[in-house]
């Protein structure tokens, strides 16, 4: 038989608060068992076991609950072998034997799961298997990923980086404050909308953490472990539109004088302003255009625009202090052109060479009514169709326009 030389290790230690530092939460069904690295006896097998750390040394639990082991220092080496001896007493080999083992090295300690194996002639008392986390389940958002640094009304809250069965309880604090719970708890990727309006104050303006206490197991007490903790900036929101953009075509259809009037839900306040930024559809950011400001009834009114699609990005900036910019689907608007304008001469020539020519007019499109001119003379109004009239014999000429001043652009200053 073989000799066995037994190691014991016996670790006295006190756990304080586990939050804002890095912990890794083991769960292995081999929690139970001592660290030993000589085979040590457990009823009819004996195993070896450990858990390391990179520089080598074993790598101690700071908190031991039911299935779960609390690291403060990065696991790198799990390792679990155990083995059950044939007795041969039964006149012979009796098969209880066994054999499992377990060896993981440079594993993904924020999100790893794993389970060994066993052979032999019976069913192997234990097969070692564990899976990892660590407590870094929050990210910081970035602003060079296009993230978001601050919100005004809400922000979308993640705990990211693994999946698993973990329940994680959001808090938050302001400036000044402690933690406090806010009631919600979320599984692995799953989204956590904070609405300010359920938890701040509408006035409040400053800085805003958030953490989560992560639950691995709900029917085990004393497991749990605070993540780390990521921080927004609360800014005042900006006034929101009440309606979509109300876009109105050019007055010509070769005129560049488009209009938008957008209508906010609020005023200014003291010391507010805008600031609006225009881009074309293919995200050219243009030059703002000329604006003009109903402040009673909260409509700006925007002219100048070419036609075409645009969309609208805009915030507004109590003195230094900014809001957040609208968010997506921005605003978007068509400037259109107006019904062409056009316009043609049914002329009616002279029976004799001594009698006067008629003509007559016909306008359609652009708007009504529309004034016609003979060689520069006095303007007059029709509707569609003009009276008829005579012209003396010789060349003439007739300029037509509509209502906005609208010239036809196939024919104008014609001379007949």
């Amino acid at each position: 038989m073989k000799k066995l030389y037994y190691t014991f290790f016996i670790i006295l230690f006190s756990v304080g608060s586990l939050s804002a530092q890095t912990t890794y939460i083991m769960n292995t069904n081999t929690s139970s068992y001592s660290y030993t690295t000589s085979f040590f006896p457990s009823g009819d097998y004996y195993y070896q076991y450990w858990i390391k750390k990179a520089d080598g040394n074993l790598l101690v639990a700071i908190k031991n609950v039911g299935d779960y082991l609390i690291f403060n220092e990065k696991p790198t080496q799990f390792y679990f072998y155990a083995y059950r001896p044939e007795t041969y007493h039964c006149s012979g080999p009796c098969g209880e034997d066994w054999d499992s083992s377990f060896t993981a090295t440079d594993f993904n300690a924020n999100c790893f799961n794993g389970v060994g194996g066993s052979g032999g002639r019976a069913g192997a008392e234990i097969v070692p298997e564990f899976s990892i986390i660590s407590n870094q389940v929050l990210v910081n958002p970035n602003p060079q990923n296009g993230q978001e640094t601050s919100f005004c009304d809400k922000v979308n809250l993640q705990a990211v980086g693994c999946n698993g069965t973990q329940r994680f309880f959001w808090e938050y604090r302001i400036e000044g404050g402690s933690f406090q719970s806010t009631n919600i708890s979320t599984a692995f990727n799953e989204t956590f909308q904070f609405n300010r309006s359920n938890y701040l104050s509408t006035t409040y303006i400053g800085n805003i953490d958030f953490r989560v206490l992560i639950d691995s197991d709900t029917s085990v007490t004393g497991e749990e472990v605070y993540s780390n903790i990521i921080s927004y900036s609360v800014i005042p929101c900006p006034p929101f539109l009440n309606k979509n953009p109300e876009p109105e075509t050019t007055s010509c259809v070769y005129n560049n004088d488009g209009k938008v009037i957008l209508t906010f839900d609020r005023a200014l306040i003291t010391n507010e302003r805008f600031e609006f930024n225009f881009y074309t559809a293919d995200n050219a950011l243009i030059p703002t255009p000329a604006l003009s400001v109903d402040s009673t009834n909260k409509i700006y009114t925007f002219s100048g625009l070419a036609q075409g699609n645009y969309y609208i990005k805009y915030q507004s900036f109590v003195g230094s202090q900014q809001t957040s910019v609208n968010k997506e689907p921005y605003p978007a608007f068509t400037i259109g052109p107006p019904s062409e304008f056009t316009f043609e001469i049914i002329e009616t020539q002279p029976a004799c060479h001594n009698e006067p020519g008629k003509i007559q007019l016909k306008a359609s499109g652009g708007e009504s009514p529309y004034y016609y001119t003979v060689d520069n003379g006095t303007e007059v109004e029709f509707t569609a169709i003009s009276n008829v009239f005579t012209l003396t014999e010789g060349n003439h000429y007739i300029k037509v326009r509509d209502k906005k001043n609208c010239l036809s652009v196939t024919a104008n200053d014609v001379q007949i």
